[in-house]
């Protein structure tokens, strides 16, 4: 796998537009570029190596710029192989450098890793972005190699800066996780994402972040301040409602690429949003799907929930039982029955709890010891609650005539399950399963009309649960 080639060019570039006449120095803010130096960068898109393709879009972004604006350089990963310490500021935000910093740029030969947040901090920091507006662009093909989190960094530069953005550029990213990782940087900070795929729409990405940019998209969130887990929250919500624009929730100080559980616009406002099955301290937000752009965000706790299940300890093999829950109720919450201490995804037969309490469900075919447990459709999904039940095999009989008469068909008594699926079929004695001749199930009738086979000789009635084709009693007959 090729490891992140990233360009970072740190800049407040906003009030510049490169596909026209440049705007006057003392409209744009100090300016660094941050270059990513790292082995990935010998990595090529169409036979052109990706440090090549940087340096002559970069160099040509930097001669355009006014003398007169403060341009710095920042450097990482091109003194020293797995290093994450190898940061070096090569030139300080200053005026008239241009010409040194492009040749400092062509002069770069990468070697190391990809300390990718620790270098947009440093160079933040000599930004004094704390103290006056800045922004950063970044260029990046792959995800932080470092210890620190790009979209924590995000969020701290976010809360200290003054009129602070990040804008990244995904160069050459097919990772969908590296992808996320650059729209949270993003997102996190106000700025905006792009893609480029070579050294042409590489140029447009800039150019583009570059133009005068217009107003952010806005959102707004009516949530409640707390919610069972697992239940569905319903929220009101104001925004754009472009296509794939979606709401979810996310842990709070937690990896805000990991969306746990989200819901489509298209069904309006208010909307129900699953909640997310462990309790804790969650935000809601409003996420531009072009973008990746966090729109609008609301904190909510949820809370811990518990369910309840009562139901018979012992049960027929194939037969129905009643059974009574107390739940959180959620969208696609169902009750099962798996065998004792089974891990999920195990499901048997089951009821979705809409039917409402009490419900009936199902058993197995198969005697032995399992649970019948509460699942909210959470993800991932959970056990609220589960009771322990022992499948018993049923003292099942059947009569018939000891003979029939080919092609005709002959009366079944039986007494069973309440599977309505379950059949009665002539089989040929010693045949492997689930060998049929002619069948009917038995939810057509006791006594139950099976047809008899057009061959005569000897055979066997079998009756046999739907659920697994297992053969539970069988009697000899024969077809004249």
């Amino acid at each position: 796998m090729i490891k992140p080639v990233s360009l970072c060019l740190l800049t407040g570039l906003t009030a510049l537009a490169l596909q026209g006449p440049l705007a006057a120095a003392e409209t744009a803010p100090r300016t660094t570029l941050v270059l990513d130096a790292s082995g990935s960068m010998w990595g090529q898109i169409d036979g052109v190596a990706k440090i090549t393709i940087a340096k002559e879009v970069v160099g040509d972004l930097i001669r355009r710029l006014p003398d007169e604006m403060e341009v710095g350089l920042t450097v990482y990963g091109h003194r020293r192989k797995g290093d994450c310490n190898d940061i070096e500021t090569l030139f300080a935000p200053a005026a008239h450098q241009k010409s040194d910093i492009v040749s400092s740029v062509n002069g770069i030969s990468p070697k190391g890793k990809t300390p990718l947040s620790a270098a947009v901090l440093k160079a933040a920091e000599a930004l004094k972005y704390t103290e006056e507006k800045a922004s950063v662009i970044l260029i990046s093909d792959g995800e932080e190699t470092c210890s620190l989190d790009p979209c924590a960094v995000a969020r701290d530069l976010e809360q200290a800066g003054i009129d602070f953005a990040v804008h990244t550029v995904g160069f050459d990213v097919i990772d969908a996780e590296t992808r996320r990782q650059l729209q949270c940087l993003a997102a996190e900070t106000g700025g905006t994402f792009h893609s480029a795929h070579d050294a042409a729409s590489l140029a447009k990405a800039l150019n583009s972040i570059a133009e005068e940019k217009p107003a952010p998209e806005r959102a707004h969130l009516d949530a409640p301040a707390s919610a069972p887990a697992g239940a569905p929250v319903s929220v009101g919500w104001e925004g754009p409602a472009k296509e794939g624009d979606f709401l979810a929730f996310v842990e709070r100080d937690g990896n805000a690429d990991t969306l746990l559980s989200s819901a489509d616009l298209r069904e309006g406002s208010p909307l129900s949003v699953q909640a997310p099955p462990a309790p804790g301290p969650h935000d809601l937000i409003y996420v531009d799907y072009a973008t990746g752009s966090v729109l609008a965000r609301a904190p909510i706790d949820i809370q811990d929930v518990a369910a309840s299940l009562s139901a018979p300890s012992v049960a027929s093999a194939g037969g129905l039982i009643e059974i009574s829950w107390q739940g959180p109720a959620g969208g696609g919450d169902y009750v099962t029955i798996a065998r004792a201490g089974a891990p999920l995804p195990e499901s048997g037969f089951y009821f979705d709890v809409a039917e409402g309490s009490p419900a009936q469900l199902q058993m197995p075919s198969a005697p032995g010891d399992y649970e019948i447990r509460y699942i909210t459709n959470t993800d991932p999904r959970v056990i609220l609650a589960h009771v322990p039940l022992t499948v018993e095999d049923v003292d099942l009989t059947l009569k018939a005539p000891a003979s029939a008469k080919a092609g005709t068909s002959v009366k079944v008594l039986w007494n069973g399950t309440t599977n309505p699926k379950d059949y009665i079929a002539f089989a040929l004695p010693g045949e492997p399963l689930p060998h049929v001749v002619s069948m009917a199930e038995t939810g057509e009738g006791n006594p139950l009309s099976v047809p008899v086979p057009d061959t005569p000789g000897a055979y066997e009635l079998r009756y046999f649960f739907a659920e697994g084709d297992r053969i539970v009693q069988r009697i000899p007959i024969t077809v004249e």
